[in-house]
């Protein structure tokens, strides 16, 4: 046991980054390390100055801690002093909470849906979370998408239902919409989304915010399924890099970008329905073990199974092409037939496509797209769609919207100058 005082604490830190060439995750990693270490705060001052700590295995994420302040023992957790002290050092600003703050709140390490509920009415008023606790969100996040593989099965027991959305991009009030119209996510009214909960619409932060807040309440409430646009070069182009910035930090940018490395790619429904943002692939035989297989944590690759997992398209004729976006590929009803047939599968859902109606039914009935982002970037007059499978039979119950008045902000209003030219 020792004692060490902030500015030792902050050149371990530094030296630590510097000297091992480590990544931003690392040193969110340390910030991990801190909230399973037990600190005792000793000093009487108030700016908390110097720490007396040991480390032990702790598996808990709030910690006993003491401070001893005219004699009363206050019990705190290290996510505050995590949060707080180490956010001021890292991001050149203080983390904490302004007294005249008003916003959403999470109460210690709990997200709980009085916070979610009060957090969502706060976006429809065009009020920012504080940056304290949008942190503390993504970081739940990061460690819990982590644990996942990266093809994730879900069981929807009998009587039960699961509502598969697709693409959402950024449109936050469409994504309230949904849930005014089939209720919030819970766990008895779960949700799978698709993947492309940002870019091109300019409410993205709020969007992603409010779907890890309500996977931190409650993980088996909603699942999340990566997209071709949840990577570094999309949001550079597309908007969300420059929303984080403006409304978060330049640190949150980067956060993001490894968050999204976690998400899976795709998911499978009571082992019938096979559930993913693009499409399959450029060879047959494809495995879902072989999908359990691939490691995800990186950006996507220009080419393989994770690279078509996110950009493949389906096409009415057989057989294969070439894909009209450059990337991945297109597939018709034999390819999807046989992928079906080699895993013992009955249906395809895939996202990726604006549709008129918001979904359309191809190859014999066998694959479904589903868009969840109506009158697209406020110019392309489709209908938003959802799907909700009933076990045990799953049979597809498709559920079409219209879009819904949002703040006069244009979409892509973040996105890269040069492409904002052509909007």
């Amino acid at each position: 046991m020792g004692e060490l005082s902030c500015d030792d604490i902050k050149l371990c830190m530094i030296s630590y980054f510097f000297f091992n060439d480590k990544s931003f995750l690392c040193v969110e990693e340390l910030a991990i390390l801190l909230i399973n270490i037990y600190i005792n705060i000793l000093h009487h001052d108030r700016d908390r100055s110097h720490f007396t700590f040991h480390v032990r295995p702790a598996s808990v994420a709030f910690v006993a801690a003491l401070v001893t302040n005219g004699g009363a023992a206050v019990a705190i957790s290290v996510e505050e002093v995590v949060l707080v002290v180490l956010g001021t050092w890292w991001w050149g600003e203080s983390t904490e909470v302004e007294p005249q703050y008003l916003g959403a709140k999470i109460e210690g390490d709990v997200v709980t849906l009085d916070f979610v509920k009060k957090m969502m009415d706060d976006f429809k008023n065009q009020k920012c979370l504080h940056k304290r606790y949008a942190f503390q969100i993504v970081l739940q996040m990061r460690e819990m998408l982590q644990a996942l593989p990266s093809l994730v099965d879900i069981n929807v027991p009998d009587g039960s239902l699961l509502t598969v959305c697709g693409d959402v991009h950024g449109q936050f009030y469409d994504l309230i919409n949904i849930f005014e119209l089939n209720g919030l996510p819970s766990e008895e009214n779960p949700y799978l989304f698709n993947g492309d909960f940002v870019d091109r619409g300019s409410f993205s932060v709020e969007v992603i915010l409010t779907l890890f807040a309500f996977k931190c309440m409650c993980p088996s409430a909603i699942y999340l399924a990566r997209g071709n646009h949840e990577s570094k070069s999309m949001n550079k182009i597309y908007g969300f890099e420059g929303e984080v910035r403006s409304k978060l930090s330049e640190t949150f940018v980067e956060l993001f970008a490894e968050v999204f490395c976690y998400l899976p790619l795709a998911h499978v429904i009571n082992q019938k329905v096979f559930v993913v943002h693009g499409g399959l692939f450029s060879v047959d035989g494809v495995k879902l073990s072989d999908i359990r297989a691939i490691d995800r944590f990186c950006e996507p690759p220009e080419e393989g199974l994770m690279c078509e997992l996110l950009w493949s398209d389906p096409q009415p004729c057989p057989g294969r092409g070439p894909s009209k976006r450059g990337v991945g590929l297109s597939f018709g009803a034999d390819v999807t037939r046989r992928f079906l047939q080699d895993n013992n599968l009955d249906l395809v859902v895939r996202s990726h496509e604006v549709k008129d109606e918001g979904y359309e039914i191809e190859h014999d009935g066998k694959l479904i797209t589903v868009f969840s982002a109506p009158n697209y970037c406020d110019q392309m007059g489709n209908k938003g769609a959802f799907i909700r499978f009933e076990a045990p039979d799953l049979k597809p119950n498709i559920v079409t919207f219209s879009a819904v008045p949002h703040p006069d902000v244009k979409p892509m209003a973040y996105a890269n100058n040069f492409l904002r030219m052509f909007q």
